[in-house]
């Protein structure tokens, strides 16, 4: 009897768990509930607005219409708010109720615990294959610090270094479709302790109850191009609107009113705040005589919604950003496809990101066509030609090459071991590679999209193309059954790189970043950057009377593009002897405020891969050589003061997480190039050369700090030996004069072969015609 209740338990529990895993689960679709047209036909969508406390908006609401209660009447809204973009924000909590889940789910295997069955409250976590960090970037500090909720290396968790939901939605809400902690029901879900903790009478007022909710807004992606206004708003969550946002973006009226402008601390419960509280002048024109509103929206999304968050720019040094006429679009678009057509979804809103060994809840065969390898040679592509003439999946048309007409590629003469060592996209796609790799800016990091005077040296500073082995997720699992697990995940990719750049403690051996609002704050008056600082600290601009000490009276006054290369040099040359003293002094006299301001016991500097602290005294007066740089500080324009600082105020110091300071980087899968473009397209030698860019192309640290990082080959990064590389290259130099010869052999005992089979076809013929001697031959 009692195995038989452990049985029960255990079939309980495992009914519990299959239906709530994501494309296992009956109602994940929500048919049963919702209607649908089931037609390829756009559905026309003149529709009632609802507000956040479900009440119809008429032209005189005041408050803004919520897409959950609009969109949600009709469409499964709590399938959909789950998938890949809107759970950004929340999967590490999810992650931790996944692992409590577990816990339990162990428990109930417990003979003689008691348990009561009860449907967990988590959902499977798939965090897949690194992608690009939220970069948190502070000009003013020289901060670049790479942040994510998603279990990827490289990446900080916001809250384990102090950074809340709200500021992080403050942050980069106007590049997150809403959802995860910008909503009150999945705060409570992922934070029940924070709620409990804010319920205490002592609790300063939640901001939330002001700001409002960042709901999913399905406009977002769902808007035809031209009736979202993506810039309005990115400003309307600027101004801490968030609620207002999706009202604001459609233009469905005018948002008076700014949560920002509300004293921080402020009673949302006061009559007062209250008044203050945006609200909603609607455009009456909008409205239909039966109170209903058009929504200009498609199924299939369109490029520019994608767009908003996933452009690229190069930037070239010393010129800037690179115009858009020197680079062509992306294959597949110019020949007419939709980022949509590969980067698909169902209901449950859980993106196809395209790459192999990617987990999803649909079936293998309709992912894996939708990546390159699929979709251009099949899904048996990867099986020994015996395997796949057994293989069943072949009998499918499905899992056959050519998905939405992709051509075969025929990859003549290239030997099939490049298949294992690297991705499609490490010779296919991203900007055309040079002998270095140059910058990039991207929307997420840079704000493409925004109107705005970018240069192109703006923080955070991103480097590509880089050619790198591939990183993946704990989660992560390929789909190549040949390979081993070292080969499958170690293939090369193409990628972009950024270093971190952030004020950070040492704890216990290790940097720990702080949070750059706190840094902010305690280092406005010995940092005293009014714009950036690298254009302040690490490269000030030379005072005129510094340029005519350097170039002379007449040369010190031209334009400094009229210099000459010898001139150029120098002027270098003094602004970064200048901003290393500057930087020093600057960055010492911080570490010193961030000690006593927050109280950490060591305050160190982290840019390009170097640790910077105060460097310890070797004398009585060291000591106050920090006391004496923020004197001079007070009067930096003293002529009499040309000395320079004996001993650096700054050491550079080594930690035992050296992972927290490295090179963080992610794949780039886009813009994929023409065949004819893609490295190796002439032949071996334009990779197996000593000048290949795939293996002889350096990337060097940049970030804020005045001294650069060392350069370093891509050979390095993966982990092959420059003799190596060398040698081997070696044997393809004389590569085509090895043919001819292996040719002119084969000529060569092709004739003799024939003159041997010539002659004994003549003593043959000779025997066959009497075998008799003549009298000549034996006289």
């Amino acid at each position: 009897m009692e195995y038989f209740k452990i049985f029960l338990t255990k079939l309980a529990w495992g009914a519990v768990l299959f239906a709530t895993v994501p494309g296992v689960s009956f109602a994940a679709d929500g048919g049963r509930r919702f209607a649908h047209s089931d037609s390829d036909k756009r559905y026309l969508h003149h529709i009632d607005l609802y507000d956040l406390n479900n009440r119809k908006i008429t032209p005189d609401s005041d408050q803004p219409y919520s897409p959950q209660n609009t969109c949600g009447r009709c469409h499964d809204f709590e399938t959909i708010s789950h998938g890949w973009h809107f759970n950004a924000f929340r999967s590490h909590a999810l992650r931790a109720t996944s692992k409590g889940s577990s816990a339990a789910e162990n428990d109930a295997a417990d003979e003689d615990a008691d348990i009561e069955l009860e449907q967990p409250s988590h959902e499977h976590v798939v965090d897949g294959r690194p992608g690009e960090p939220w970069i948190w970037t502070d000009e003013r500090t020289g901060t670049q610090l790479p942040l994510s909720y998603r279990d990827w290396p490289g990446r900080f968790n916001p809250a384990s270094i102090g950074i809340s939901e709200l500021e992080m939605v403050r942050q980069f809400g106007g590049r997150l479709p809403g959802g995860g902690a910008g909503s009150e029901d999945e705060r409570k879900t992922l934070s029940p302790e924070s709620d409990a903790d804010d319920s205490s009478e002592d609790a300063e007022p939640s901001r939330w109850a002001l700001t409002g909710d960042l709901e999913v807004d399905c406009m977002v992606c769902h808007a035809v191009s031209g009736a979202y206004d993506f810039e309005l708003r990115r400003s309307t969550i600027g101004s801490e609107n968030f609620a207002w946002a999706p009202t604001a973006a459609l233009r469905l009226g005018q948002i008076d009113g700014s949560v920002a402008r509300i004293k921080e601390g402020s009673d949302p419960e006061d009559p007062k705040v209250q008044a203050k509280l945006p609200k909603v002048q609607y455009d009456a024109s909008r409205f239909g005589p039966d109170g209903s509103v058009f929504m200009d929206l498609v199924r299939h999304v369109e490029n520019n919604a994608c767009y908003q968050c996933h452009s690229q720019r190069t930037v070239t040094e010393g010129v800037g950003i690179d115009e858009r006429f020197i680079h062509d679009t992306d294959v597949h678009l110019r020949a007419g496809m939709k980022c949509t057509d590969c980067h698909r979804n169902g209901i449950d809103h859980q993106i196809a990101r395209g790459f192999e060994g990617e987990q999803h809840p649909e079936s293998f065969a309709s992912m894996t066509t939708l990546n390159c390898v699929g979709c251009h040679l099949g899904t048996d592509f990867y099986l020994d030609e015996e395997e796949a003439e057994n293989s069943i999946t072949q009998r499918e048309i499905m899992n056959r090459p050519g998905r939405l007409g992709a051509p075969l590629p025929n990859h003549e003469g290239l030997p099939p071991v490049h298949f294992k060592k690297l991705t499609c996209t490490a010779c296919h796609s991203g900007p055309i590679p040079s002998s270095t790799a140059g910058g990039l800016m991207t929307s997420l990091s840079h704000g493409l999209g925004d109107k705005g005077h970018r240069t192109g040296p703006e923080l955070p500073s991103i480097r590509g193309p880089l050619f790198i082995p591939e990183s993946t997720s704990a989660d992560d699992h390929s789909d190549l059954d040949h390979a081993s697990d070292e080969e499958a995940h170690s293939r090369v990719t193409v990628a972009r790189g950024m270093w971190p750049a952030y004020w950070g403690e040492i704890r216990d051996g290790k940097v720990i970043p702080l949070s750059p609002e706190k840094v902010y704050t305690a280092t406005r008056r010995s940092l005293r950057v009014r714009r950036g600082f690298i254009e302040e600290v690490s490269k000030p601009k030379l005072s005129s009377r510094d340029l005519v000490e350097l170039l002379g009276e007449e040369r010190g006054k031209v334009d400094a593009s009229e210099y000459t290369p010898e001139e150029r040099d120098l002027v270098d040359a003094l602004q970064m002897k200048q901003g290393e003293e500057l930087f020093d002094e600057k960055v010492a006299l911080s570490l010193e405020t961030l000690k006593k301001e927050l109280g950490v016991e060591q305050a160190v500097y982290v840019s390009t891969g170097v640790v910077y602290a105060r460097a310890a005294p070797s004398d009585p007066d060291s000591a106050d050589e920090v006391a004496d740089a923020e004197r001079s500080e007070a009067k930096p324009n003293a002529e009499d003061d040309q000395t320079e600082v004996p001993t650096r105020l700054l050491e550079e110091i080594t930690v035992e997480n050296p992972e927290a300071v490295s090179m963080v980087s992610w794949p780039m899968a886009h813009n994929v190039r023409p065949a004819g473009w893609s490295l190796g397209a002439t032949g071996c030698l334009e990779c197996h050369a000593d000048d290949g860019l795939i293996f002889a192309s350096t990337v060097t640290p940049m970030g804020p700090a005045p001294k650069a990082g060392q350069p370093s080959a891509m050979a390095s990064l993966q982990g092959l030996a420059e003799s190596d590389r060398l040698l081997w290259n070696q044997m393809f130099g004389g590569r085509k004069l090895y043919k001819l010869l292996v040719a002119a052999s084969l000529v060569v005992l092709g004739v003799m072969m024939l003159l041997g089979l010539a002659a004994s076809a003549h003593r043959r013929g000779e025997m066959a015609s009497g075998g008799q001697p003549t009298p000549e031959r034996t006289a």
